[in-house]
């Protein structure tokens, strides 16, 4: 297993900055400071968690396991 560079860094860099994105995005719209549809905060919800558990699947790869970065 390895974990591969896109545009020269590793993927689970650029998966942290979406999820600070789209953690960022469901805070204002459950405070209601942007008006999203509530459907769109639910299926957000689903992506901040699978694309934490990616993240968090490369991150501890590569502190525990070693896991090359390619």
């Amino acid at each position: 297993m390895f974990v591969p560079l896109l545009w020269g860094k590793p993927l689970h860099l650029w998966l942290g900055i979406v999820l600070m994105v789209l953690v960022t995005l469901q805070i204002l719209s459950g405070k209601r400071l942007i008006k999203l549809p509530f459907s769109f905060h639910k299926r957000n919800a689903m992506f901040i968690a699978l694309v934490a558990v990616v993240h968090a699947f490369f991150g501890l790869g590569i502190w525990f396991f070693n896991f090359p970065i390619k």
